[in-house]
């Protein structure tokens, strides 16, 4: 297991899910975590007293409505004021909506980008102003790898995240060091039957989801790597070497 004592990282969406396995898993690696949440407050503090269980910290929990660009601004002072300043950031908080272009309404397209790009992207910016050295990474999506009409501005937005990953890999380094993981299928949202996500995983090369922990380590990884940088990860089984799935059966969030 890597060392990643000496890492502070803020993780957004950090509650539950993937964010929550990842928080988990960097801190079983000796990582300090501040766990970001919006509305999973009571996930978030559960998850920081039991971080505590796993590494000396500190690990703490803050809120923020990504929502809105004046919390997203105010979030990384708000950290280094309760004295934890982050050399990492996992930008991982997302709003899926899986829509054609033609049916987005000007209200879910200022959304969908506030928070799966504009909010990341503000985030990065800031990082880089108040770290002198760190490491930043994006989750994004399979589908930045191509066209995915019904994926509607959500994949725009995540392919938006993913060159402002590789331009700022390019921008910043050496001191920051900048890259993304990809995922496929992991996990379905709520209420999606099990034999639904088994036909979708028909479509995947290697015929099976993504664990939430290959997310998790993968993001170890990243973090402990030094010569890591603009790389886009693919976690996917294959996935993004395919066509898009058919727009008839859907697909459950990353």
């Amino acid at each position: 297991m890597q060392d990643l004592s000496g890492w502070r990282v803020l993780v957004t969406g950090g509650a539950r899910r993937l964010g929550g396995a990842m928080a988990r898993r960097l801190a079983r690696g000796g990582a300090a975590v501040a766990v970001h949440y919006h509305r999973s407050e009571a996930e978030a503090r559960e998850l920081v007293a039991e971080l505590a269980t796993l590494s000396p910290g500190p690990h703490l929990a803050v809120p923020a409505d990504l929502r809105s660009p004046q919390a997203v601004e105010a979030l990384l002072p708000a950290l280094i004021g309760r004295g934890f300043r982050p050399n990492a950031l996992v930008n991982n908080a997302s709003v899926y909506r899986r829509q054609p272009l033609a049916a987005a309404t000007d209200a879910s397209v200022a959304e969908d980008y506030q928070v799966n790009f504009f909010a990341p992207f503000a985030l990065m910016r800031a990082f880089q102003r108040l770290a002198e050295t760190g490491c930043i990474i994006n989750l994004l999506d399979q589908r930045v790898a191509q066209a995915d009409p019904g994926a509607g501005v959500y994949a725009l937005a995540k392919k938006s995240l993913r060159d402002a990953t590789e331009a700022a890999a390019l921008e910043w380094a050496p001191a920051v060091r900048v890259n993304g993981i990809a995922p496929g299928l992991v996990l379905p949202p709520p209420g999606v039957a099990p034999d639904k996500m088994a036909r979708l995983l028909e479509q995947v090369p290697l015929r099976r989801a993504v664990g939430v922990a290959e997310i998790a380590e993968a993001a170890a990884f990243l973090l402990a790597s030094p010569a890591a940088t603009g790389l886009i990860l693919y976690l996917d089984g294959g996935l993004h070497l395919v066509p898009p799935l058919p727009e008839k059966a859907g697909a459950p969030e990353p």
